[in-house]
């Protein structure tokens, strides 16, 4: 493109500062193909309409997409345009010179004193399915906690405890109208707790514990749930997590982190009713296996600021142990978001299902 580096501000033919003009097509149908070539480089179609459209960018071998009405950075040269847009519209080629930045740290720390934009945070926490309607005067970016429902604890006596949901975190997330929420509901006995969604992200819900009657279920969880107490070695073993990938939700967008994966811990293993049952895995720490006299606690959750302060989310569930009548000791975690619940002690005494996940939204106005 001759005199590129020496063209003014907006150039004669038109185009808004440092965006050079190109050409322009008429769509007489819906779908054209325009015999345009360019090097590598930045490159936005607009819509004479401000209609919504899409265009391919094709080069030998290799094609760039690129929704209308968008900068974007094509990586290679190209022979053709494809476009798909409505009929009767005027499409507009530009290429783009664009200066070189770099990365600064924290962007949504506010720091007037050295010339950062003074940020306000807004934290939003959901905890029934819905959506999330960003704020018109908000950033669009937001950083995003996906918290997914507890596993119970075991039922009857010497239970396993509940383990813990997993966690999603996003940070710098782009989004902007509104966002499909689903909440994922804490399990009852034997059965696995409830996924959480944001959008198509989710996290997975808590396995439960086992007791007296039924091993810790198998599945797809984040977090295991404890073994039984008073069952034999074959059936007190706690049951592991899974780590979940970019193919299982995690997201590839907003610096994805995953938490989760542990492990519920052992029943104390022998046919007594004194042999406590498994704390279940949390969010940040396997349990701990019970033993004859002692129930094993659950794993930690994770801590989190992004409401503002330091937060706990997705505790495991403690182990109970029979003939003890007072099962509320260690397990202060129960009416956590995404945290497992207390097996049962004696007789089935102090049990507690799994308690439900959320999505916590944290938005910034200026």
């Amino acid at each position: 493109m001759p005199g590129f580096n020496t063209l003014p501000a907006v150039g004669g033919g038109g185009g808004q500062a440092n965006m050079t003009y190109v050409g322009s097509v008429h769509m007489e149908t819906y779908n054209r193909s325009w015999a345009q070539g360019g090097t590598a480089g930045y490159y936005a179609l607009y819509s004479a309409n401000q209609e919504s459209g899409y265009a391919y960018f094709v080069g030998s071998g290799v094609s760039t997409g690129a929704a209308l009405n968008r900068l974007i950075n094509v990586s290679h040269a190209f022979t053709r345009i494809d476009i798909v847009a409505p009929s009767n519209d005027m499409v507009n080629l530009y290429k783009a010179k664009v200066k070189f930045t770099t990365v600064f740290n924290n962007p949504f720390d506010a720091d007037p004193s050295i010339g950062k934009l003074a940020l306000s945070a807004y934290p939003s926490v959901i905890t029934s399915s819905g959506n999330f309607v960003l704020p018109n005067a908000a950033m669009p970016l937001i950083n995003v906690l996906v918290v997914g429902g507890g596993g119970a604890g075991g039922n009857t006596h010497c239970g396993g405890g509940g383990g813990g949901g997993g966690i999603v975190k996003l940070t710098a997330i782009q989004a902007v109208g509104t966002t499909g929420v689903t909440i994922g509901g804490g399990s009852g006995p034997n059965s696995i707790a409830g996924t959480t969604y944001f959008g198509n992200v989710y996290a997975l819900g808590g396995g439960s514990g086992g007791d007296h009657s039924y091993d810790a279920p198998n599945g797809t969880f984040a977090n295991g749930g404890g073994g039984a107490g008073h069952r034999p070695s074959s059936g007190s073993g706690g049951r592991a997590g899974t780590i979940q990938t970019p193919a299982t939700g995690l997201a590839y967008a907003g610096a994805p982190v995953y938490v989760g994966g542990r492990s519920g811990g052992n029943g104390g293993g022998q046919d007594s009713q004194q042999s406590g049952g498994g704390g279940g895995g949390g969010a940040g720490a396997d349990g701990s296996s019970g033993t004859t006299g002692n129930y094993g606690t659950g794993g930690i959750g994770h801590q989190s600021d992004i409401t503002g302060s330091n937060v706990y989310y997705s505790h495991g569930g403690s182990g109970g142990r029979a003939n003890n009548s007072n099962q509320s000791h260690g397990d202060s975690y129960t009416n956590l978001i995404g945290s497992g619940g207390r097996g049962a002690g004696h007789q089935g005494n102090a049990h507690q299902n799994g308690s439900s996940g959320a999505v916590i939204v944290r938005y910034f106005i200026p």
